[in-house]
């Protein structure tokens, strides 16, 4: 049986069996039954992705043009690659959200038109690297924070207290400037900030 490679433009798509339909300029635009799109792992690992409805895409069909496999998009004097750097990979997606590495600059870039990302983990998350800076103009955490090396602020610091007291401090505190205390502030020996001698 001999096999013939043709080049199409995707006519429909089934999200859910993962095939799409080609319609062949060289044959008359004819358009072919539905086609199985060739993927990278579909066993263990399980990878998807499906052409767009009007994607050029590569074909391999059967001799009588009924039966074959979609290998994949190829770019396009109308559709161009968005980068054109043979040591970056990565994909750019309709709304411009993009995940790109360099591996000349050994830089990995996420941005684009990106508004949720959501990391789930069971267990742990660990980051290491020399220098982290997060960028953001509010950020929460809504569990216990543990620093084990120096906190240093600069924009000022404001709280309150849950079920107990809005901070304890176990050892020494040292402050250069004024402490202005709406209440009563008391030692251990009983003296106030009204206490005088």
């Amino acid at each position: 049986m001999s096999v013939s490679r043709q080049v199409g433009t995707i006519s429909a798509v089934d999200a859910k069996h993962v095939r799409a339909r080609v319609r062949l300029p060289e044959r008359d635009n004819l358009r072919t039954n539905w086609l199985d799109v060739l993927q990278h792992n579909t066993q263990n690992n399980k990878d998807y992705w499906l052409p767009d409805v009007g994607e050029q895409v590569v074909v391999l069909l059967d001799e009588n043009g009924e039966d074959g496999v979609i290998l994949g998009a190829v770019y396009s004097s109308v559709d161009t690659p968005p980068v054109d750097n043979p040591d970056v990979r990565g994909v750019t997606y309709a709304d411009s959200a993009a995940f790109y590495y360099d591996r000349q600059t050994h830089t990995l870039t996420i941005n684009g038109g990106i508004e949720h990302i959501v990391i789930t983990c069971g267990a742990a998350v660990t980051v290491k690297t020399q220098k982290a800076t997060l960028d953001a103009p509010e950020t929460e955490v809504t569990g216990n924070l543990l620093v084990k090396g120096k906190l240093t602020y600069q924009g000022g610091m404001s709280g309150s207290g849950g079920n107990g007291a809005a901070a304890a401090i176990q050892g020494n505190v040292s402050v250069q400037g004024n402490i202005n205390a709406s209440g009563s502030v008391m030692d251990a020996g009983g003296n106030s900030n009204h206490h005088s001698h």
